[in-house]
């Protein structure tokens, strides 16, 4: 049965589910990278890359004091 699994696995991948949609449109929007020629441009984007980079981290950080706030909850309702 291991072959079926994997053969949904794949289809999954094919029917651009979950993690692959994300893929595609990374590979979509360096498609569109690739058409500009101006240097200015570039570095327009290249900010703008930069900033949701910032963005995403910023919200790792406060996604990870969520968690160690949930955690130490949890912890001392379980002690009680």
């Amino acid at each position: 049965m291991t072959y079926l699994g994997l053969t949904f696995k794949i289809l999954d991948m094919f029917n651009n589910k979950g993690e692959s949609q994300m893929n595609n449109l990374k590979v979509e929007v360096i498609k569109k990278l690739m058409m500009i020629d101006t240097k200015k441009e570039l570095i327009t984007i290249r900010e703008c890359i930069a900033d949701a980079i910032s963005r995403e981290c910023d919200n790792d950080d406060k996604d990870q004091v969520e968690f160690a706030k949930w955690k130490a909850d949890k912890e001392v309702a379980d002690v009680r």
